[in-house]
């Protein structure tokens, strides 16, 4: 295995641990009603910290995917 593939595999498992760490502090949302469409109009509307979290968060889930495919694409 290259130094490359062992580099992109090491920032792939970091950004799985902070992806972890990142959705393990967001609070979680109450009421099971918005389970069911009740409160969508708050999924986009996120404001301060925890709007933060939300970005963050979907930077994560974004760097995760595309480094997933590009390990699993990668000629060994």
């Amino acid at each position: 295995m290259g130094i490359l593939q062992m580099l992109l595999l090491l920032v792939y498992l970091l950004v799985a641990a902070g992806l972890i760490w990142v959705v393990i502090l967001q609070e979680p949302k109450t009421g099971g009603g918005d389970l069911f469409g009740g409160g969508a109009t708050d999924l986009f509307a996120a404001r301060g910290l925890t709007g933060g979290l939300y970005r963050v968060t979907i930077y994560l889930g974004i760097a995760f995917l595309f480094l997933a495919l590009l390990i699993g694409t990668w000629q060994l």
